[in-house]
């Protein structure tokens, strides 16, 4: 495992301070990252989700409705799938912004299924205009506790390179 993957550097004997995300230098084309734990969407998160987002669309809040009245499982909106990629934070904490996402695929979500999420860099590049930062191209994809994959998509993200941007200033 490379020096940079360790998630804790000893800032003095005995101190540790936890380190956060990777280096844009560290990142390979082909490496695929596990985002662990899983995530589980609650019958209570959805709903939360549904009702915070002010989402009237025909068919989010009736979701609810359909299991009471029915007996139906609960769908979870494809919106709130989508949003569990923050599972990938860990991994990409120097992400200075999401330039895109595409190529969006949301297979149907049940409330009780726990997705895990995995992601491959594609594709890297310095930027050509901030000096500080790089370019990746990752892939990343969520599988349920049965091994479906339930959600895919790409995304360009912008992340610092080593020792520059806020990370040394805040101590990480």
């Amino acid at each position: 495992m490379k020096e940079s993957f360790h998630f804790l550097r000893e800032d003095k004997p005995g101190v540790y301070i936890e380190t956060y995300g990777v280096d844009f230098e560290d990142f390979e084309v082909g490496q695929i990252f596990e985002h662990r734990p899983g995530h589980t969407f609650t019958e209570a998160a959805s709903l939360n989700y549904v009702n915070h987002g002010f989402d009237l669309s025909p068919g989010c809040a009736d979701l609810h409705f359909s299991r009471k009245v029915y007996g139906e499982r609960i769908k979870v909106v494809e919106t709130f799938v989508l949003s569990a990629m923050a599972m990938t934070t860990k991994t990409f904490g120097k992400v200075v912004a999401n330039l895109s996402m595409t190529d969006c695929k949301v297979k149907p979500v049940y409330v009780g299924e726990t997705l895990y999420f995995e992601s491959e860099i594609l594709g890297k590049r310095e930027s050509k205009s901030r000096p500080d930062q790089g370019l990746l191209h990752v892939s990343s994809r969520a599988k349920n506790q049965q091994g479906d994959l339930v959600c895919s998509f790409e995304r360009k993200l912008l992340v610092y390179r080593r020792g520059l941007g806020p990370y040394s200033a805040a101590g990480y």
